[in-house]
């Protein structure tokens, strides 16, 4: 006599409960990561903006933080003679966007609009105390939005866990 063995309706109705239960508390935790990435995301880029404005003013030198949203990186750069070169400095070293980060658009004063493509945007570091002005947006593959502003006399940033447009951002915002 041939045996013949299949799974039974309670145990396929098992599997797919554990299946649900582990997606129920996996799927969550994902989200939360997300969130912790643009969270670090935006500390660290806040943090490299305030670094390279005191590098600027301590070394005497022009720098420029330089995005390229195509590949949601960022580097930084000095002015050796009268052309930009990479910075050799581990801490200024080429940086990829965390998984599931990506620059939505960015606005600077040497641009004349939102820019969300392409490599040659970037922030002028001066060692006169100065950085340019810029409202920097980053995004989740879930849609969540942070803005960083930076404050040009200060080379500190303001950050906002959500999408802050241009036209509101005033005077009181950047102080």
């Amino acid at each position: 006599m041939r045996s013949e063995r299949a799974f039974t309706l309670i145990e396929i109705l098992v599997v797919m409960f554990l299946i649900g239960a582990f997606l129920a508390i996996a799927v969550p935790r994902f989200k939360d990561i997300t969130d912790v990435n643009i969270k670090s995301a935006s500390r660290q880029l806040s943090g490299t903006i305030k670094y390279l404005y005191n590098e600027a003013i301590f070394k005497k030198n022009v720098y420029r933080l330089v995005f390229d949203l195509d590949n949601q990186e960022y580097w930084v750069e000095y002015l050796d003679g009268n052309q930009f070169t990479a910075a050799l400095d581990p801490i200024l070293k080429k940086k990829k966007l965390p998984s599931g980060i990506s620059f939505s658009d960015i606005y600077t004063e040497r641009t004349t609009e939102k820019v969300d493509k392409g490599n040659e945007v970037f922030l002028v570091f001066l060692p006169t105390g100065f950085v340019d002005f810029a409202v920097i947006h980053l995004e989740t593959t879930s849609q969540n939005y942070y803005t960083i502003v930076t404050k040009p006399y200060t080379g500190g940033t303001r950050v906002f866990d959500s999408y802050v447009d241009l036209e509101k951002i005033n005077e009181e915002i950047l102080r």
